[in-house]
This record gives C-alpha cells, sequence and structure tokens, in this order.
C-alpha cells in the first residue's frame, strides 16, 4: 500500500484509507513515480534514477528507451514489459508512453507528457 498522488504529483491528505492505493493501481503509480525521478535526485537512493539531462540529448531516444525499460522492469509487481516508446512532438513536446504487466496479470498503460515535469524544456 502506497499514498495515492494528486495531478501534479503531491500526496492526497485527508480522506483516510482512499488516500492510498493497493493491487495494481499501487505498482502502476510505483513504476510511474520511478519512470520520473531523475538520477542521484533522493539523498538515500543516489544510484536510483533516470538520467533525464543527458538521455533527451539529441540522437539519445534509444538509450533513453533503455533506461526507461530498466526502471519500470526493476519496480515491484511488475512482470513483463510490453512496449515503451518516446514521442518526439510539435513544439519540442516528449511524451512517454509504456506498455507492461503486473504480478495480477493487469495492464498497465502509461501516458506520460514529460514536458509538465521539467523534461524535456
Amino acid at each position: 500500500m502506497i499514498r495515492s498522488l494528486d495531478g501534479n504529483h503531491d500526496w492526497c491528505f485527508g480522506q483516510g484509507m482512499s488516500d492510498y492505493r493497493t493491487l495494481t493501481a499501487e505498482i502502476a503509480e510505483n513504476a510511474e513515480t520511478r519512470v520520473l525521478s531523475f538520477l542521484g535526485d533522493c539523498f538515500f537512493a543516489t544510484n536510483e534514477g533516470i538520467d533525464w539531462w543527458n538521455l533527451l540529448d539529441y540522437n539519445r531516444q534509444e538509450q533513453l528507451e533503455n533506461a526507461v525499460s530498466a526502471t519500470i522492469a526493476e519496480t515491484p509487481g511488475i512482470e513483463k514489459i510490453e512496449s515503451v516508446e518516446i514521442v518526439n512532438g510539435a513544439n519540442r513536446t516528449v511524451t512517454l508512453n509504456y506498455t507492461c504487466y503486473d504480478v495480477y496479470s493487469t495492464a498497465i498503460n502509461g501516458i506520460l507528457p514529460l514536458n509538465g515535469y521539467g523534461i524535456g524544456q
């Protein structure tokens, strides 16, 4: 069980047990949070996260997709990754799309517009 996050990825409070995720929702939120983490950003887990600053460089899309795949694969509860795709859109927008399966055989489809998080800007 983990605390749920709002649309800005801030912890939710005030709703009791409704502020927590379990089962597939817990695994999906944990995977998304891990993908959005920057390498070395957490003082007690300096080797975790993705090196967004260097991997969003020109011609590094394959390395970035591999880093995202590895991060998702290492998330507790993830059994299989079906696809990871970085989509470069108009006006320098970047979207991450991924599909994976959890231990409950449920598909998790993630769509993350990365520009809103300071990534790819």
